[in-house]
């Protein structure tokens, strides 16, 4: 049980809290005299006090505890009661970047969309830098949010209880934080392309949904798919946002080659398979692509459309399809990525202008992407992949079959939302992780 408390210092030395009857037994606190108390990483015995002479809304700790705990006295609190220990929170950090000189003002001003969703939120928020984690003493330089002024306050905190991070971590810098916080920091485990591929074709359920995919080693390789597909794509293991994929057409005795790059759509045909044999050759490490089967996916003015999924886990760890948007590559395009070119549309405005079928097929389809984008996230929990937000693309051919192209499983970009005019759910993406930190910090 949980419930939202404002805290209050108690005169006395020793470690204790004063809480009212009707809060005690709100909460679950029956006969117990003594319990756990903790807020972040910190726990500390106390004893109980129950007085009815306090308000109901008001948890006094004593300030020892309140000194010791390094507790901000702005923020709005809930409290939890369970296994015999009452938890303060939630206590939220937001990891956000490597480099303190980073958080500027400027830069912590346009942090507070983190806070927009705080009334339901509560507890604490605190913005920091990886440069200022004390790893020996274990606590944090950063900014705690202050709800009464809507802004940052600097200071000193323990480790929190979650944390939601948008930088990348070394192995060590993860396995410090589970040591010291439990498995409560999220997207922390990064995964490729081809990881992806070698679990979902073997999956039951999933591997109709999967472009045929190898791992390139020589030209060979590529020939070979070709004559299988006519068409593949070559792709980076690890790349992001359409860079570096190369489209490759057999038309026999012809080979064309299509990328896109700086802005601009590029095509090399080469005369025979000695030619295109020598050309990958030189232009592709071993080992470092994918050759993945070309799907024949819906088009829209000449260029490539797939959907973005933006899932994220709610507060009661349930996975959420929060928005689906539309993408069209430019005319001519290999990719449909907005930052090479492309346009974003609202999912089911694009899919009427690219098919010819019932409105009611157009919102049928929109639920299959749906489903699959939650069978593919709820297989990554099954896997153990401890992700709180991903975002899939995910393409519907001209048969009107789906295939999963692609996973953001690094931080999936919010301002796709930007780019169809949509600010409330740009704000529900970026406030998003916050609830799911909010369950993994215990409420």
């Amino acid at each position: 049980m949980k419930s939202e408390i404002i805290i209050k210092t108690s005169p006395g030395g020793s470690c204790h809290l004063v809480i009212h009857p009707i809060k005690a037994a709100e909460i679950g606190l029956r006969k117990e005299k003594f319990t756990v108390i903790s807020f972040g990483n910190q726990k500390c015995y106390v004893k109980i006090v129950i007085n009815d002479q306090i308000s109901p809304e008001h948890l006094l700790l004593s300030e020892k505890l309140i000194t010791a705990f390094q507790l901000p006295d702005y923020p709005v609190y809930e409290i939890s009661f369970a296994h015999q220990e009452l938890v303060i929170g939630p206590y939220i950090g937001l990891l956000l970047s490597k480099e303190s000189r980073r958080l500027t003002p400027s830069s912590l001003k346009k942090m507070l969309v983190y806070a927009r969703e705080y009334s339901t939120l509560h507890g604490v928020l605190v913005v920091f830098a990886l440069d200022k984690v004390n790893r020996a003493e274990r606590f944090i330089e950063g900014y705690g949010y202050d709800p009464i002024r809507n802004g940052w306050r600097e200071g000193e905190f323990p480790y929190p209880s979650a944390i939601y991070r948008t930088v990348g971590l070394s192995e060590e810098w993860k396995n410090h934080f589970l040591s010291a916080i439990g498995d409560n920091i999220f997207n922390s485990r990064y995964f490729n392309k081809w990881q992806m591929y070698q679990w979902f074709s073997n999956d039951r359920v999933l591997s109709p949904h999967i472009p045929y995919t190898v791992l390139y080693s020589s030209p060979q390789d590529v020939l070979a798919m070709l004559e299988k597909f006519q068409k593949v794509y070559l792709k980076p293991v690890s790349g992001l946002r359409g860079h570096g994929i190369v489209r490759i057409s057999a038309a026999n005795p012809l080979f064309i080659f299509k990328y896109h790059e700086n802005h601009e759509n590029y095509s090399i045909t080469l005369e025979n398979s000695n030619k295109a044999r020598q050309y990958i050759q030189e232009h592709f490490a071993h080992g470092r692509y994918l050759i993945q089967q070309a799907v024949d996916l819906l088009e829209h003015q000449g260029g490539v459309v797939d959907f973005r999924c933006v899932v994220q886990k709610d507060q009661f760890n349930v996975w959420i399809c929060r928005a689906i948007i539309g993408r069209a590559g430019g005319k001519g395009s290999i990719v449909s990525n907005i930052s090479s070119g492309g346009s974003a549309f609202p999912a089911q405005e694009l899919l009427k202008k690219v098919l010819a079928v019932p409105e009611k097929d157009v919102f049928a389809i929109e639920e299959k992407i749906t489903a699959l984008a939650l069978n593919v996230c709820n297989t990554l929990n099954d896997y153990g992949i401890h992700c709180g937000t991903l975002g899939l693309d995910i393409g519907v051919d001209k048969t009107g079959q789906l295939w999963l192209i692609e996973i953001n499983n690094r931080d999936p970009d919010p301002t796709i939302a930007l780019d169809i005019q949509d600010q409330e759910l740009y704000h529900a993406l970026k406030t998003g992780p916050l609830f799911y930190a909010k369950f993994l910090a215990g409420f």
